[in-house]
């Protein structure tokens, strides 16, 4: 696939074209090819040793066509003669069963938007910064195991291509680190997990050494994190100021994301519906999605539908300023597309989605240490559980399990856990009092959020 790809962006592929023109010649329309490939490369080391080693290498093609005036669609893994019978039948089965999904659209201009992001590695480079950083949390007091330190790069490219020939080409693709320790004392146990990009340049031009300060970085932090984590006990009931790690207001801000999406919107089945304009958070709160930015790990040219993609502000000084489209809600509502059209996996019809969403400041930042310094007594809330359950963004509310420290008198104390904390996300974006930071990414359905630590007001907390 890769080879037919490649002669495709210099239109050489004579396989490619004769299959198109095959399909318009058995009566379809509106014919559209869409072409996904992945490959990637995995390390993970553990007790000084590389314990797994994969590379991958993975394609479909998803041919989307009218028959009879009605959208219909079929999925291969290739194109060759003796799979068009097959994708012929399945594209007169299903037409008409996707009431839901448009017609593809025509390509005006051919464009290649591809960045080639994949760089080869030195296998056994990569395997020693990894076994580096397993050294460096282990030397950490208190530490008992590295339980993951992995190494992960992968690319993604995407290829449309209507009935004309014309076609739009777009890839992403990054390089991450993960280490998760886990600390000891006594009967006491506590984890962390960590997770950093690492550099992208080429191998030669110094991935090695950045690789290994970030992993070694992340390594320690993360067994700083366990050991606070140890002997955790309850706390009781109230209102606390809080103070939200960077990666779990990540994986908040996350989960709120669809609040923003025009089809929700529109169905009042969002907690903004009808807010457009309208202040709901503190007046220095930024989110915007921006597809360029080198924060993230999800950098996109065109959207799943072949839609030029843009930065634009969700939340600027705290008002709702931009509702995000794909094709059909964007229509729907009158206004077009916003770039925002994407499949949550290759044979699912579009959705709405993003690719890096960041939450900054619009004033100064603040390091961590400043954020607890100004709480007297309160929480510092390094993990929560059970979003997908106890988080609406239907209401906005959310009920959920969390753990962290407490905070006497401007540092971190104690472990606490076994508590809940509740409220709304509009709300507590309203009672956010500092940004920090200290931004770190999380991905989650295909996208990527990239968030600093907060601290707000207060949050209701049920504990004893």
């Amino acid at each position: 696939m890769t080879e037919s790809v490649r002669k495709l962006w210099w239109g050489e592929d004579p396989e490619l074209i004769a299959f198109m023109e095959w399909l318009g010649e058995q009566g379809f329309t509106d014919i559209r090819l869409f072409i996904s490939t992945r490959k990637s490369v995995f390390l993970a080391v553990q007790c000084q040793e590389l314990k797994r080693y994969e590379y991958g290498h993975s394609g479909m093609y998803v041919v989307e066509a009218a028959w009879k005036g009605e959208y219909c669609c079929a999925y291969a893994s290739s194109l060759t003669a003796g799979s068009r019978a097959k994708i012929v039948r399945r594209l007169k089965e299903t037409a008409g069963v996707y009431t839901n999904r448009e017609l593809p659209q025509g390509i005006t201009e051919s464009r290649d938007f591809r960045g080639q992001r994949w760089r080869e590695i030195d296998k056994e480079a990569v395997s020693e910064c990894l076994m580096c950083a397993e050294r460096e949390a282990l030397s950490c007091e208190k530490v008992d195991f590295v339980e993951m330190c992995e190494y992960q790069q992968y690319e993604e490219t995407v290829v449309l291509i209507d009935g004309k020939m014309h076609y739009l080409a777009d890839d992403d693709g990054d390089c991450t680190v993960t280490v998760r320790v886990v600390a000891k004392d006594g009967d006491s146990a506590a984890v962390a997990t960590k997770f950093g990009i690492a550099d992208a340049g080429g191998w030669e031009a110094g991935l090695q050494k950045n690789l290994r300060e970030t992993v070694c970085e992340l390594a320690r932090r993360a067994a700083q994190d366990a050991g606070l984590g140890l002997h955790a006990q309850k706390i009781a009931s109230g209102r606390y100021p809080i103070v939200i790690e960077n990666y779990v207001m990540a994986e908040l801000t996350g989960h709120y994301l669809p609040m923003f999406y025009g089809e929700n919107l529109m169905h009042h089945t969002s907690a903004l519906a009808g807010k457009e304009h309208e202040q709901v958070g503190c007046d220095f709160l930024r989110l915007e999605e921006d597809p360029f930015s080198r924060k993230g790990t999800c950098r996109r040219r065109i959207d799943d539908e072949g839609t030029p993609v843009s930065k634009k502000a969700l939340l600027r000084k705290g008002v709702f300023e931009n509702v995000l489209y794909n094709s059909k809600s964007g229509g729907q509502a009158g206004v077009g597309s916003t770039g925002n059209g994407f499949k949550p996996d290759v044979t699912a019809g579009i959705g709405t989605s993003v690719t890096n969403v960041i939450l900054s400041s619009e004033a100064g930042t603040c390091s961590r240490e400043e954020m607890l310094r100004s709480v007297r007594e309160g929480i510092y809330i390094t993990k929560i559980e059970g979003m997908f359950a106890g988080g609406s963004t239907e209401s906005g509310d959310f009920s959920l399990l969390a753990s962290g420290n407490r905070i006497i008198d401007g540092k971190l104390g104690s472990a606490v856990n076994q508590f809940t904390i509740s409220g709304n996300i509009c709300e507590l974006w309203k009672d956010i009092e500092m940004i920090g930071d200290d931004p770190v990414y999380r991905t989650a359905d295909r996208a990527c959020v990239v968030s600093p630590s907060v601290k707000a007001a207060g949050l209701m907390v049920s504990g004893e």
